[in-house]
């Protein structure tokens, strides 16, 4: 299998029409876009995943319910509803994904050799999950759990290291769910 295309942005995030491959992107430190989805229970519980020992960056910190980098030519919905389908085994439609924000993160990682520069486009689906029910891609997902919101603010307040560092998309999805 070819490893996925990913298309290569302007640090403001404009397309240069240049195309590298995902690893040549975190390589060279090129700007990349990704979808990140929050799934809200009705009962106001975040549904939270345990990367994979074996991803590269940040391997078995929780996360995001869902995300990944846009292939190229991918518009941001279309991602988020290709990782949901990929890493837990949800469908999803469009009409479910409220955008919340796009922000930019910055990381050095692997003592400088996976150079993680993106801009996320973040969204959140509300809606019941039974986490029996969800087929996780061992690759990308140890577990998954359901989060109250407070837990998670005390968690995200107190810096736990078992998170994945996502300052500004941790403010603006406690300000949507307050």
């Amino acid at each position: 299998m070819s490893e996925e295309l990913i298309d290569v942005l302007t640090s403001d995030g404009f397309p240069t029409g240049i195309r590298k491959t995902k690893s040549e992107v975190h390589r060279d430190g090129d700007w990349h876009r990704a979808a990140h989805v929050w799934i809200v229970t009705p009962d106001g519980r975040v549904l939270l995943q345990r990367r994979s020992t074996r991803k590269e960056n940040y391997p078995g910190q929780w996360d995001v319910s869902a995300a990944g980098h846009l292939s190229a030519g991918e518009s941001a919905v279309e991602a988020a509803i290709r990782e949901m389908q990929e890493e837990i085994g949800l469908e999803i439609q469009p009409a479910a994904l409220q955008h919340v924000l796009t922000t930019r993160e910055q990381a050095v990682l692997k003592a400088g050799r996976y150079l993680d520069n993106e801009i996320y486009e973040v969204f959140i689906v509300r809606r019941a999950i039974d986490l029996a029910s969800l087929r996780l891609d061992p690759a990308e997902v140890d577990e998954v759990r359901l989060m109250t919101v407070a837990e998670l603010r005390s968690r995200i307040a107190g810096h736990d290291p078992s998170f994945v560092p996502h300052r500004d998309e941790y403010a603006a999805l406690m300000k949507c769910l307050a």
